[in-house]
């Protein structure tokens, strides 16, 4: 967790745990009391003393709390000394439960995962591969992940098919356009090109298919460089890429094993 308010509260339960030896002793015969603190108590003000400056902005009261304690600690060490770890437990808490409601947050707004796969059908192939060992089996996508029309049942009887493109592209967070002679010949996937270029806020990847030349890519060559999908190089950057945009573990032994899959598929066709 990279914050500097948890790191140093840390720090400071730690070098406590560590450094300071806090001790009562009761001694119920003679009805007496015995109390002490000792180790690097300087330490441990030093490290108090930083604590206090990075949480001033988001916990003043604590801040506050944590300057009278340690402005009682001389007369009072045993007492204060365990004041002292109290609050700086509930800030390490504090700052846990806002790291999880976060990861939460970040949870919800990528709950729902879609790519949207504009192809020709000549190329089913090539792009029936790719969905199965890189989007599927490399990167642990569902079939409810992706909308490609390759697939008979993400257009049902009676749809309008130009409005389920449509609105396929617009709820999709990745476009990924197969650039081929097939697709570049075919007036559906210049459509669908233009579409997705048109619509804000998509991330938008143009693979470049085998016996395809960038130069024949038209326009779209100078908007934005396509990849090559034989480039094991530009997968890994694809892998990556989603990896952190959904939040995923990455586990690349086995998208390794899914790309070189992949890219033998690739072979068997040349």
């Amino acid at each position: 967790m990279e914050n500097k308010i948890y790191q140093q509260s840390l720090l400071c339960k730690e070098f406590a745990d560590k450094r300071i030896e806090s001790c009562r002793i009761i001694n119920a015969s003679m009805g007496t009391e015995q109390t002490f603190v000792r180790g690097d108590i300087k330490g441990y003000e030093s490290h108090l003393n930083v604590l206090k400056e990075v949480i001033k902005d988001k916990y003043p009261l604590i801040e506050k709390q944590i300057a009278e304690a340690m402005g009682e600690y001389d007369s009072y060490p045993y007492r204060y000394q365990s004041i002292l770890e109290s609050i700086v437990k509930t800030i390490i808490s504090l700052e846990l439960q806002t790291g999880i409601s976060k990861k939460k947050l970040v949870d919800s707004i990528h709950k729902s995962r879609k790519f949207f796969i504009s192809h020709s059908s000549d190329d089913k192939i090539i792009v029936n591969g790719f969905i199965k060992e890189i989007l599927k089996i490399g990167c642990g996508f569902k079939d409810g992940d992706i909308f490609c029309t390759l697939d008979p049942t993400v257009i049902r009887t009676g749809d309008d098919f130009r409005e389920k493109i449509v609105e396929n592209m617009k709820s999709c967070d990745f476009i990924l356009l197969f650039i081929s002679g097939n697709y570049l010949q075919s007036e559906v996937c210049q459509n669908e090109m233009g579409a997705a270029w048109a619509i804000e806020d998509k991330r938008v990847l143009p693979f470049v298919l085998p016996n395809t030349k960038f130069k024949d890519m038209g326009f779209l060559n100078e908007v934005k460089q396509g990849a090559s999908i034989a480039d094991k190089r530009k997968l890994d950057e694809f892998y990556n890429e989603v990896c952190g945009y959904y939040g995923i573990s990455s586990d690349w032994p086995s998208f390794n094993k899914a790309k070189e899959d992949f890219i033998e598929i690739m072979n068997l066709l040349s």
